[in-house]
């Protein structure tokens, strides 16, 4: 049975990609269809309802950072700035493998003088390794021009197609103590991967970005709702209030006849729209299809052959409240440099007094998925007593682990190349993480690359 209604586009995923392509159409006056196959919106960024306390429980932390123009946009654009909070500048605690707290704080200096200054003024570290920071004014100088070629000749590379994050800082001399505390943290935070397998070329420009615009770039913000009331619902009364529709248990295919989409259908209905989103991560688009059409057939197959990164998270309920500050302020978030589980957020401090308690959040590490509950929940124990032993005298009421096997997609060297957003059927594009924005599997690469999918539609729609 044909649908009822008639829709411009049909917007395939409801996760902060395919939301933000059908706000972007929704805004210039496209009616926008978005099915999502699962029963809440969100996709990788959502949250749930934990079944004994009742508290909403995100699946994984998110973290969002002041470059992330786009996000930002989207946010403004659906009424729901106001759901994340901001640092003015970056400012982040952390614990090391010893026990000695620190906090890196940089100025409100032109980048990258503000990172330098920030290093410079952090006890964390021995003064010969506040000083290699030095060695990364260049390397932070060739990743900007590269983000902003000035078109006066060849640019050079900030780093080699084959050198990891980690080969990469050792080239240029940080030593084994700044990458532990500063680099390895961050790299892990943005890439979801081992320093020692990650591609540095992605990594200079996530630093480019962070630390070559503003000096409130690398700032970080955090959701002060749970994802789904964060940016999902709004995105949704904005594009319903508009003549669209938003979905879910609502599972597509995908039609191709001609190297062109013929209809996308979703149980008994079936519709034929100008053009479709394909906004699903990229292990699901070979499912979209009953046959790959012989358009897509390099896509799909490097889809096939991406490798998977997890995260794997453990959120522990107490007894008594455990502020992550010290000297009575209290903190959102600490990182914990060295060890499996490299940061806790403090639940309370983003979604209210109600809120009780803490996600420890270990990334890219396949060998975490493979343990058992038990196993995670007492490890997050220790981490969190080692690091702050007043916690041992509390107790846990209630602990869950949530595992996302392929959180995001490998950025190791070798991986198949990343997609375009057009492609070779009509009325066809992709978003999601995925696409080849220069960006890891980040919020930000996704919002951008469905902003991308908008903005090429209705250039060639």
């Amino acid at each position: 049975m044909a649908g009822l209604t008639t829709y411009d586009t049909i917007v395939i995923g409801a996760g902060f990609a395919g939301l933000s392509a059908a706000v972007r159409l929704a805004r210039e006056g496209a009616r926008v269809l978005v099915l999502e196959a699962r029963s809440r919106l969100g996709g990788r960024a959502t949250a749930f309802p934990d079944r004994e306390t009742g508290e909403l429980v995100d699946n994984g932390q998110h973290v969002l950072l002041g470059c992330y123009a786009d996000t930002l946009a989207f946010l403004r654009d659906i009424g729901a700035a106001d759901r994340v909070r901001l640092q003015p500048q970056l400012a982040v605690s952390m614990i090391d493998r010893q026990g000695r707290r620190s906090r890196l704080s940089c100025p409100p200096l032109p980048p990258p003088f503000h990172l330098l200054a920030g290093v410079m003024d952090w006890d964390a570290l021995p003064w010969r390794d506040r000083l290699a920071i030095f060695s990364m004014r260049e390397p932070l100088k060739l990743a900007r021009r590269e983000l902003h070629p000035d078109g006066r000749g060849k640019t050079l590379r900030a780093a080699s197609p084959d050198e990891t994050v980690e080969s990469w800082l050792v080239r240029n001399q940080q030593t084994a103590a700044i990458r532990e505390l500063l680099w390895n943290p961050l790299a892990l935070a943005a890439l979801n991967q081992q320093p020692s397998r990650a591609a540095a070329r992605t990594f200079t420009r996530v630093l480019a970005e962070m630390f070559g615009g503003e000096s409130s770039g690398a700032a970080v913000a955090l959701p002060a709702q749970p994802l789904h009331l964060m940016y999902a619902e709004p995105a949704r009364a904005f594009i319903e209030q508009r003549g669209g529709s938003v979905r879910t248990g609502a599972k597509a295919s995908v039609r191709v006849e001609h190297d062109r989409v013929a209809a996308v259908e979703s149980g008994s209905e079936r519709w034929s729209p100008a053009s479709v989103v394909s906004a699903v991560p990229w292990y699901a688009l070979p499912d979209l299809f009953e046959a790959t059409p012989p358009a897509l057939t390099a896509t799909v197959d490097a889809a096939r052959r991406t490798a998977a990164m997890p995260i794997v998270t453990v959120n522990l309920w107490l007894d008594r409240t455990i502020a992550l500050g010290s000297g009575g302020i209290d903190e959102p978030f600490i990182g914990l440099p060295g060890r499996p589980l490299q940061w806790v957020f403090d639940k309370r401090m983003a979604f209210g007094d109600q809120r009780s308690h803490l996600s420890f959040v270990s990334s890219g590490d396949e060998a975490m998925v493979a343990r058992t509950n038990p196993e995670l929940v007492a490890m997050a124990v220790d981490v969190l007593v080692g690091a702050m032993p007043p916690a041992r005298d509390a107790r846990v009421v209630r602990a869950t682990v949530i595992r996302e096997p392929r959180a995001t997609f490998s950025l190791a060297p070798g991986q198949p190349p990343r997609p375009a957003t057009a492609t070779g059927v009509a009325g066809f594009v992709l978003a999601g993480d995925w696409v080849d924005t220069g960006l890891p599997a980040t919020i930000e690469s996704a919002v951008r690359s469905g902003h991308g999918a908008a903005t090429w539609l209705m250039a060639n729609g």
